[in-house]
């Protein structure tokens, strides 16, 4: 009977020890799961705001002339997208020579500018991978600490650097440089580990990044503090597997190493680990063992052995569904607090789930939402439009059972709005049960800032009318596509040199924006006003007899020279315009047409100024 009853507790205990070990390491590697997509979620943030700067119109332009007004808009534009991202110690141009070009500061979450001191970074480790980069690559730097002067920053400021490559009409123009706060990710690691368990972080050389205590960061100046200069064959050991467990000063360490997976970025591998803290590894299975022996005695000393290990077996059992139900409300909070919105589809790419970031991002309901087909219902706009450039990354990832990332996508929202969203698949079961977790973040403000760039790229930075480049651009299409009558007006400031010589450039910047002013009142919606450069600015009109052009140039000269320019002391000043104006022959170029211009412009300089000419053609006796 003795015998029996050993069997029996055996038999009906050992799938429970079993289920204890398996339930320990469940916990722990969705610990180590949760930082790996912390990790690369913060990696994807970063080199996805590097790549929007990298390629942004204002940039391209600045370097594509080099000029102080390119340079004006381009500080313009850091100080807007620091403002947007206090996260970042410091955002950088740094030009092909390895020279910081435009510095952005943030203080407390207040940008400034940095035009005194800008240092040549051409010895740096980062700057030399920026400028071998090719186009659309990202350079992600190790954890390190911030240099000035070629001295650590002190206090400490923990710091990651990503690095875009600039390349112009393809060449290399540069970087765009981004340091991070490496503190943030690591504060934010820590909310995934259970109370009694410490962060540990090491770069792939064995430098403490965190859970060293006084050797965190002592690498950056001593590598003997190193995890791999003090224990070797360790090391050898954690460095030569990806994932396991190991032991150091009679504490548990479990691990896993990362590196974000994107062929284009470059990008440091860490190692992630959670630290059982006071406790070594073996203590995890002794206390299994000693349960199941506790269980085994308590069970030999009942009275009624079946009765009890029946009793205790259903407790068990409910004990096992209440941890279950804290895992899963665990993971609820988890998936409830992610910074990303999470959904999980089927097969049929029908929504199983999904956490309140995606409600929110979506305007659906979980309740709403589960059941029906993603795809059609947040991919497909209410006239049949798939809002996709190429195929469904969802539908790829379940036919294929590859990852699939998009970093800019769009969803229709629950009340029709267009949402842009970063989205990553992921795909989980076997090919013939396969489900995909979708993870969306917002985008939308990284679409506004290129649109803002754009704008930026487009228009002159003093006047607000478009700039030369901009000008051409438009112009040049309707040469090239239109036969519709065209006409260009020249207009110049007749001695606006005198203005900024004696009541300085200050001055001269008031008449250049009163007179833009004053003629864009007179213009049509569809008329193309320019600056060209300096005081001289261009109108393109179409739709117009001859006589109704001279007819609006007269009424321009007239009105800027009624008009009066008010300084800032109070002074009034007055200024006159000369106009030339020429007609688009429709064979010409627009630089042709621009010349004619520009003559008509000179008889009206010659002739006294303060009036309008019109062009024409040579004659057979050489006037015109």
């Amino acid at each position: 009977m003795l015998v029996l009853i050993v069997v029996v507790i055996f038999v009906t205990q050992y799938p429970t020890y079993q289920k204890d070990r398996e339930l320990e390491q469940v916990d722990i590697n969705r610990n180590l799961e949760l930082m790996q997509l912390m990790t690369a979620g913060y990696v994807q943030q970063l080199t996805r705001d590097a790549d929007v700067i990298a390629a942004s119109p204002v940039l391209q332009m600045y370097i594509r002339d080099l000029s102080a007004e390119g340079l004006l808009s381009l500080e313009q534009a850091f100080l807007n997208l620091a403002g947007l991202r206090p996260s970042y110690d410091q955002l950088r141009y740094i030009d092909r020579s390895g020279v910081e070009q435009v510095r952005v500061n943030n203080y407390n979450g207040e940008p400034q500018l940095v035009t005194q001191g800008l240092q040549l970074k051409i010895h740096r480790d980062y700057v030399k991978a920026g400028l071998a980069g090719e186009a659309g690559s990202v350079f992600v730097s190790r954890f390190d600490l911030n240099v000035e002067n070629g001295r650590i920053q002190v206090p400490f400021v923990p710091t990651v650097r990503v690095v875009a490559s600039v390349h112009v009409d393809g060449e290399q123009g540069g970087m765009v440089v981004l340091n991070a706060k490496a503190n943030e990710l690591l504060q934010h690691l820590r909310t995934a580990l259970p109370d009694g368990t410490d962060l540990v972080v090491l770069d792939d050389a064995g430098g403490w990044i965190a859970g060293g205590g006084v050797a965190d960061w002592a690498f950056a100046d001593d590598s003997a503090s190193r995890f791999s200069a003090s224990y070797p064959a360790l090391w050898q050991q954690v460095r030569g597997a990806q994932q396991g467990q190991f032991e150091l000063e009679d504490e548990c360490y479990n691990y896993r190493w990362h590196r974000y997976s994107d062929p284009r970025v470059e990008s440091p591998e860490l190692l992630l680990a959670q630290r059982t803290a006071g406790e070594p590894c073996s203590a995890v299975g002794m206390d299994s063992v000693k349960k199941a022996g506790v269980r085994l005695i308590s069970g030999l000393l009942v009275t009624y052995p079946l009765l009890l290990l029946w009793r205790r077996a259903n407790t068990r059992k409910w004990q096992m569904q209440r941890v279950l139900a804290e895992n899963y409300h665990q993971l609820q909070v988890v998936t409830q607090m992610s910074g990303h919105g999470l959904l999980m589809v089927d097969q049929q790419c029908r929504v199983q789930w999904i956490n309140p970031e995606g409600e929110r991002l979506l305007g659906w309901t979980e309740a709403e939402l589960i059941g029906r087909d993603l795809h059609q219902t947040c991919h497909v706009t209410p006239d049949g439009h798939s809002l996709h450039d190429g195929p469904c990354p969802t539908l790829h990832t379940l036919a294929t059972g590859e990852d699939s990332r998009a970093d800019k996508d769009r969803m229709v929202g629950r009340n029709g709005r267009i949402v842009h969203l970063s989205m990553s698949v992921r795909a989980f079961g076997d090919p013939e049960n396969r489900g995909a977790i979708l993870a969306i973040a917002d985008v939308s403000r990284h679409v506004e800032t290129e649109r803002n760039l754009t704008q930026l790229a487009r228009t002159d930075a003093l006047t607000g009318v478009l700039n030369r480049g901009a000008w051409l651009s438009v112009v040049s299409s309707w040469v090239d596509n239109d036969n519709a009558a065209l006409y260009v007006i020249v207009l110049d400031l007749d001695h606006f040199k005198r203005v900024n010589d004696t009541f300085g450039h200050g001055a001269g910047d008031t008449v250049l924006k009163t007179f833009v002013k004053t003629v864009s009142h007179l213009l049509r919606r569809d008329d193309v006003f320019g600056r060209l450069g300096g005081e001289e600015f261009a109108l393109a009109v179409r739709h117009l007899t001859k006589e109704q052009v001279l007819v609006l140039a007269e009424r321009i000269r007239v009105a800027v020279g009624d008009m009066l320019c008010t300084l800032d002391d109070g002074q009034e000043i007055t200024i006159t315009t000369s106009c030339g104006v020429a007609q688009y022959s429709g064979e010409e170029s627009l630089k042709q047409l621009l010349e004619k211009a520009d003559k008509a412009l000179y008889l009206a300089k010659h002739a006294g100024r303060n009036q309008v000419q019109f062009y024409q053609p040579i004659t057979d006796n050489g006037s015109e």
